[in-house]
């Protein structure tokens, strides 16, 4: 729990065992002991049964770590559970909501071989009533495939990706945005190393920049607005008419983008209203009504068409759907998911996969005493070894070791 539930390395597990050890009645547990009870656990979760059901919810998804393999990973909620524990709960799914289904490790993910996948999970678990995932390429094309031989299951694009790609599709062509983000940039560069630091824009992400566009629009709003007096009592030590000067010389340029801030907070505040309103109330063929209310006239009229892209995505979601059925409009649970698991990768010294990806097993159980009883009783590491020896192959890590570790001789042989 110190390592799945906190987040501590497990270096740092061992530690505190051994601060907490104060009559040294008992060995702490090494950093490779703890390791390697979490690898049986996560091998122990993996090889659970999961129920045959006829109305799973597939959420569906790729992380990605160095060298050419993919994890393609299947979660699953019942649809009797998401209607009675979330969606009455008016709550999104959390990490305990969702069973891993199964993870599957492969160099290609074509969409031929994404539909094997989800046939191969739904021949043990049963064919789901509906699969949630982003819109990418060869993901869509593997589900479309797999809808051919089940036209029952319907496809949800996920709310939180398809906000994001209209907000980029509309950003993207609007050069006063364009420039707005590279007068960040350059603002930050300017105050990181002075007294004005703290007002210096946040740094802007190399990916996935479009799910997180607020931090900046937030900002640019918040110093427009701020108040001078403030300000100068933050910086007893700089006298009142330098701190002015400052403020103009690095801050004015802002000034000039005060209505397309307002443009870009509305926008936001479409999306995000619209992401919050079907993630806690779900997707159904009512949804269209139900967010009439946000159908709301731009003061710009150049955002009506974006205005018309969103509800023609709810549009399409919710004509999926028989009137009767509420179903799962995002997959946020298997990107939480992805961001605690890399959270761990990040520390191992080649960042591929191996067994950490067993962390997402972890993330989604209920870690009982009687169950990491039975899982150590049941599995031994041995069972790990032999799955990561399966899966994966030789780490590159052992690879490096094996190559650099050669005698002179035999490298200059070579």
């Amino acid at each position: 729990k110190l390592l799945i539930e906190c987040g501590i390395s497990l270096r740092g597990a061992e530690r505190v065992f051994e601060v907490f050890n104060h009559d040294k009645l008992q060995a702490a547990p090494s950093f490779t002991g703890i390791r390697k009870w979490l690898g049986r656990i996560g091998i122990y979760e993996l090889k659970r049964e999961n129920e045959y059901r006829n109305d799973w919810i597939f959420i569906v998804d790729f992380t990605v770590e160095l060298g050419q393999q993919k994890a393609l990973v299947i979660l699953g909620v019942s649809q009797k559970y998401f209607q009675s524990e979330v969606l009455d709960r008016s709550r999104c799914l959390s990490h305990k909501d969702v069973e891993v289904l199964g993870i599957e490790i492969m160099d290609s993910t074509k969409g031929e071989m994404i539909e094997q996948q989800l046939d191969k999970i739904s021949e043990r678990v049963g064919v789901p009533v509906q699969i949630v995932a982003d819109n990418g390429s060869d993901l869509a094309k593997g589900i479309k495939l797999y809808q051919q031989k089940h036209p029952g299951v319907i496809y949800t694009h996920d709310v939180t990706h398809a906000m994001a790609l209209l907000l980029k599709k509309q950003l993207n062509s609007d050069e006063r945005y364009q420039s707005f983000i590279k007068e960040c940039n350059m603002c930050r560069q300017q105050l990181q190393q002075t007294e004005l630091s703290f007002l210096a824009p946040p740094a802007q992400r190399s990916q996935c920049r479009y799910f997180n566009v607020e931090r900046l629009t937030e900002w640019a709003s918040n110093l427009l607005s701020f108040s001078t007096e403030i300000l100068i009592m933050l910086i007893p030590n700089l006298d009142e008419s330098l701190i002015i000067e400052k403020m103009i010389e690095k801050l004015e340029w802002l000034t000039e983008y005060k209505l397309d801030i307002i443009k870009w907070n509305q926008m936001l505040l479409l999306t995000r209203s619209v992401e919050t309103h079907l993630k806690k109330s779900g997707i159904s063929s009512q949804s269209p009504n139900d967010l009439s209310e946000y159908r709301v006239i731009f003061s710009d009229n150049s955002l009506q068409d974006f205005h018309q892209d969103v509800f023609d995505y709810v549009t399409i979601q919710s004509e999926k759907l028989n009137k009767a059925d509420t179903l799962l409009s995002s997959s946020d649970v298997i990107e939480s998911l992805f961001g605690k698991y890399k959270h761990f990768s990040s520390r191992c010294p080649l960042k591929e996969m191996g067994q950490m990806i067993l962390t997402i097993y972890l993330s989604t159980m209920d870690l009982t005493t009687s169950l990491i009883k039975d899982a150590l009783e049941t599995i031994s590491f041995v069972d790990v070894e032999d799955w990561l020896t399966e899966v994966f192959g030789r780490s590159t890590l052992s690879k490096r070791k094996i190559l650099f570790s050669r005698d002179r001789c035999d490298t200059k042989t070579v």
